[in-house]
């Protein structure tokens, strides 16, 4: 993203091509003063023909001249109307160039960035190319147009009141300049606000892009919640930039009221004194008609226009015209780089140099202890391993839908070592579904502490299928080929492999062709649900978090599941309403209100009416985790997971 540079103390960046660009503009520029003048002039005798109208026509008996001042504005107001075409012609000639000028300096400067970066590409440039330039163009067009009619329309009206009593000056020029300094102490501090306001937007629609394109794979995670709350920050920082945008407008709107309204009051408070020092009727007339039909129109608008679109002109320019100075410095950086490359080699003794040498890509390091310092053997002899972390480690976890909510999981301690397979049963709202969100980094605890083979959550997150899948409740499924959603975690599976997984889950029926796509809205929730569990049963991780794998099938395909899955070398945590009897060693953690417990199928029979209770229906021993590690721990306290 560019970087906004403070200009306090310093030129203005936008100075030199500002003036760069009116040198080579002089025509229309030109063109546009002159066509400036006649609007000067028709404000002039705006207020003077009536003046000399009341006073030397018509309040002296004489209506001829009366009407020939008359007839004198009336032409004036037909030279204006030929002074606003030739006005807007002008500026279409400066206006339109400009735009092309900051097209052409967008697409250069993106195009250099994109050959010498190696960053990925910032979207936040097409937001440039697109609106920001139109805003540039339209802001700029309404500046100039507003500037320019501000200066002349007040350089006729203060011309007009000198020509008719050079006491009526300070009555308008002092609430004018006191309403124009007011306005001008908050330029910069509109510009911040202003600035900090496309930040935020910009911020918000590089995140929105992120998540249009990673749409599929939140949806197949169940990452809603988690999206949600990184959104929240950056649309309340776009909340909270326009509030004080919004605050700055409402100075504004007081510097307004004197530079454009007040005016009109100090003449009318004056017009006693006026009168009796010799001021005519006509000039005091003329005097507020400058005021209410020239200055305060100009002054509104100029104000209006520099709150709005000059604020949003000069940090879209920053944005625009500092995008070639932030290439120039990146380019001057890799040109740095390879200088102290070259150095580097031209030190190292003269041994060939095949090129510069790339370092591995390395993961994060476990977090769990330290291996012990030893002493190296004085003679070979091999090296003592450290054991394998535990797959899950939970320390004193809590969970709550919100702030105010009573915990779903209330300091809950829990492992599982590598390769167990662990039942989660429990009522609806139990927090089992919550407990899996957790391990997959779909929701983040209030306190405690969560680690998968050693890492910790962030790390975890960052190595993506390499730490854990989880099949949600409702999987997402591509209009895709039966192929490209099987191997959607696992590019590099086997053909043999996927003809097991197609075979095993019976999804055979579902490619006829193997080329042609599925369309999830045909598809049943059954076969949905087999599709997803063969998507993870092919996916080499470490952890699989099943969320209700068997719901929807039919007793053949939820036997050929659990025996799948029973063989799956991965640790699997499998969460489960209408749970099968586990293996007579399968722990099985049930969670039940403020204290879970933890043990086999035959202690919780004996500990747990609510465990007998779900397990009422069951009939036979499941395959479903058949594997148990006995060196499995618990800890047993309020709230943990008490062992049975």
């Amino acid at each position: 993203m560019t970087r906004l540079r403070d200009t306090d103390g310093a030129p203005s960046p936008l100075l030199r091509p500002g003036l760069t660009f009116a040198r080579r503009r002089k025509g229309p520029l030109g063109a546009l003063a002159a066509w400036s003048l006649l609007e000067s002039a028709r404000t002039f005798l705006t207020g003077y023909a009536v003046a000399r109208a009341l006073d030397d026509g018509f309040l002296s008996g004489d209506v001829r001249t009366g009407l020939l001042w008359l007839l004198a504005l009336a032409a004036a107001a037909l030279a204006g109307g030929l002074a606003d075409a030739g006005v807007f012609r002008a500026l279409g000639g400066v206006i339109e160039p400009l735009r092309d000028s900051l097209v052409r300096r967008v697409v250069r400067a993106t195009l250099t960035r994109a050959v010498t970066s190696p960053t990925p590409a910032d979207t936040a440039r097409v937001s440039r190319l697109t609106a920001q330039t139109e805003i540039a163009r339209d802001a700029a067009g309404g500046v100039l147009l507003t500037v320019r009619s501000f200066l002349f329309t007040s350089a006729g009206a203060i011309t007009g009141l000198a020509a008719l009593s050079p006491r009526l000056l300070p009555l308008v020029l002092i609430p004018l300049a006191a309403g124009l300094t007011l306005f001008a102490a908050t330029l910069r501090p509109m510009a911040a606000r202003q600035r900090d306001l496309l930040d935020a937007d910009e911020h918000l629609a590089a995140f929105a892009g992120e998540t249009d394109r990673a749409a599929r794979d939140i949806s197949a995670t169940g990452a809603a919640p988690l999206v949600a709350a990184e959104a929240a920050p950056l649309i309340t920082a776009e909340a909270t930039a326009a509030t004080a945008l919004a605050r700055w407008s409402a100075i504004r709107v007081t510097a307004l009221g004197l530079a454009a309204h007040l005016p009109v009051a100090t003449l009318l408070l004056a017009a006693p004194t006026l009168l009796s020092s010799g001021l005519t009727p006509g000039e005091l007339l003329a005097a507020l008609t400058y005021v209410t039909t020239a200055l305060l129109p100009a002054v509104n608008a100029l104000l209006t226009a520099l709150g709005t679109a000059g604020s949003r002109l000069v940090v879209v320019l920053h944005r625009l015209l500092g995008e070639e100075v932030d290439v120039r410095e990146e380019q001057a950086d890799v040109r740095g780089r390879g200088d102290g490359v070259r150095g580097a080699r031209a030190s190292s003794q003269g041994k060939p140099d095949d090129g510069p040498a790339i370092p591995a890509p390395s993961l994060p390091e476990p977090s769990h202890a330290p291996e012990p310092s030893r002493a190296e053997p004085s003679t070979p002899g091999p090296h003592p391993t450290r054991p394998a972390p535990p797959a899950v480690t939970l320390r004193g976890v809590t969970f709550a839908y919100g702030p105010d909510a009573a915990p779903v999981l209330d300091h809950l301690d829990l492992t599982v070592e590598p390769g167990e397979h662990l039942l989660v049963v429990g009522p609806s709202g139990a927090g089992k579904s919550t407990l899996l969100a957790l391990l997959a980094g779909t929701a983040h605890p209030r306190h405690g502490q969560i680690h998968l083979a050693g890492h910790t959550a962030t790390q975890a997150r960052a190595l993506g299928t390499n730490a854990r899948v989880l099949v949600p409740q409702e999987p997402y499924i591509f209009e895709a080929p039966l192929r490209d959603n099987l191997t959607y975690l696992a590019p590099d599976a086997p053909d043999s492999r996927i003809t097991e997984a197609v075979d095993t889950f019976t999804l055979t029926s579902l490619a006829p062709d193997p080329l042609s796509p599925l369309r999830p809205d045909h598809l049943t929730p059954s076969e949905r649900r087999r599709i997803a569990l063969a998507r993870a049963w092919l996916t080499p991780t470490p952890l699989l978090l099943l969320d209700e794998p068997t719901a929807h099938l039919d007793a053949g395909a939820r036997g050929a599941t659990e025996l799948a899955f029973a063989s799956h070398p991965a640790t699997v945590i499998t969460v489960s309403h209408h749970f099968p009897v586990p293996d007579p060693g399968q722990r099985v953690l049930l969670l039940d209100g403020a204290t879970p417990y933890l043990g086999t199928h035959a202690s919780l029979l004996r500990e747990s009416a609510l465990y007998r209770e779900l397990a009422a229906g069951a009939r036979q021993p499941s395959a479903v985790g058949s594997r148990s590690t006995a060196s499995t721990s618990a800890w047993a306290g309020s709230g943990h997971a008490q062992e049975r």
